[in-house]
């Protein structure tokens, strides 16, 4: 599930939008428009399900803004820390996977 190349595999790309199903900043719940790495690629950061996060553009285009941070956090479903340029700082998850009990 991951690629060295900068855009993300079609077959990625399906998996992100199933897995996040809406724009994973916090406080929005738009469709997901982009795919988008949690840690920029320019950054250093990878090409993978890990490192990826579906937005919505506006999302995307407002993180680019000086301030923004997001971070992976560790846990069984992908979650994401985003800080914004006041220094609050959200959380959010995705939700189960279609046909997870858990």
């Amino acid at each position: 599930m991951d690629s060295r190349a900068r855009f993300f595999p079609a077959g990625l790309a399906r998996f992100i939008a199933t897995r996040d199903q809406t724009c994973s900043t916090p406080w929005c719940d738009a469709p997901v428009r982009h795919n988008d790495h949690v840690v920029a690629w320019a950054a250093g950061g990878r090409t993978t399900a890990e490192n990826a996060q579906g937005l919505c553009a506006d999302c995307n285009y407002v993180k680019e803004a000086p301030g923004w941070g997001a971070e992976t956090v560790p846990g069984t479903r992908h979650t994401r820390r985003t800080t914004t340029p006041t220094g609050h700082v959200y959380r959010s998850q995705s939700p189960p996977l279609p046909g997870d009990t858990s």
